[in-house]
């Protein structure tokens, strides 16, 4: 993986976590279950992933890349831009296998700067390239830990 890859844990076959502040949403639901138990974040150098996780440990990645980003708190990412050839966000599936899921167009904002020890919210919105034109939408709101 590259420092740009955003994986998004959202593929899940779990418990719907309801707490209000952690969802996901949109017309993948149509095709795949996001439901999932808990969600964590991660921060590694300058890349974040926000992972749903779900009862059978199998996390959906989102894992966004904010290196060169001036104020990266409030700003609305392009996870599609590219940043030394890399997009700026992946979503994937993790399970006995990874399945990428190419981003035709998203976006993510995180409320504040990721720093570890810190609590982190925002959303994120997506429309897929594979399957193509499937939606996947997201909040998220965790302690950012190290991994």
């Amino acid at each position: 993986m590259t420092r740009l890859v955003l994986a998004l844990a959202a593929f899940l076959t779990m418990l719907s976590c309801n707490d209000g502040q952690n969802k996901l949403y949109g017309s993948a639901s149509q095709i795949y279950d996001l439901s999932f138990n808990s969600v964590t974040i991660v921060l590694q150098g300058s890349s974040v992933s926000i992972e749903y996780i779900g009862s059978n440990g199998d996390p959906a990645i989102l894992v966004v890349d904010f290196a060169n980003i001036v104020n990266v708190a409030g700003s609305s990412i392009d996870l599609t831009q590219l940043d030394s050839g890399q997009p700026r966000g992946v979503l994937q599936r993790v399970g006995t296998v990874t399945t990428d899921l190419p981003i035709e167009r998203g976006t993510v904002v995180f409320d504040d700067v990721p720093k570890v020890g810190s609590n982190l919210s925002g959303t994120f919105a997506a429309t897929l390239a594979i399957p193509a034109g499937y939606t996947l939408d997201g909040d998220f709101s965790a302690m950012v830990t190290t991994p």
